[in-house]
């Protein structure tokens, strides 16, 4: 038996470790390299490059609708219809960056708390704050999609 066609097996299980319990070795020829022509080359890496880019499609399509899921449902419903990839991905880092910052937020309460900083307003003002920010966030992101989907200007 030649002994490139173990040296070629070997490559092709290391090409292939993503692939595990995947057979691709019934999918290849097994010709000596000398007397292999450029175009059955081609055609001996053909198949098994299609299966391994569908496999790799397979895997971002099921990430994405994963991520999909994880969204809260008021980000999926500010767009109407079908969620493209791209959308899933940039609403996935508006949550995100969203999370990021509540959770700064909360670690510098935490360690003003531990400081033992109190905090000089009172809890209904705390309250109003909160509120008034939101109310600010929501107003602005009412005007973003009114001047991006209605073609509106806002009026100083």
């Amino acid at each position: 038996m030649d002994e490139g066609i173990p040296h070629l097996q070997e490559r092709q299980l290391l090409e292939h470790r993503d692939f595990i319990g995947l057979d691709y070795s019934s999918l290849y020829m097994c010709k000596p390299k000398r007397s292999m022509k450029r175009d059955d080359t081609k055609d001996t890496y053909k198949l098994p490059h299609r299966l391994i880019e569908k496999k790799r499609r397979d895997r971002i399509n099921e990430c994405i609708a994963q991520l999909k899921d994880l969204l809260p449902e008021h980000l999926k419903l500010t767009t109407l219809g079908h969620l493209e990839k791209a959308v899933v991905l940039e609403l996935t880092l508006k949550h995100l960056k969203a999370l990021t910052a509540l959770t700064e937020q909360q670690h510098q309460k935490i360690i003003a708390l531990q400081n033992g900083e109190r905090s000089l307003k009172s809890p209904i003002q705390s309250d109003l704050d909160a509120f008034h920010s939101g109310f600010q966030t929501c107003a602005k992101e009412v005007l973003q999609y009114l001047s991006r989907f209605e073609s509106w200007t806002p009026r100083e």
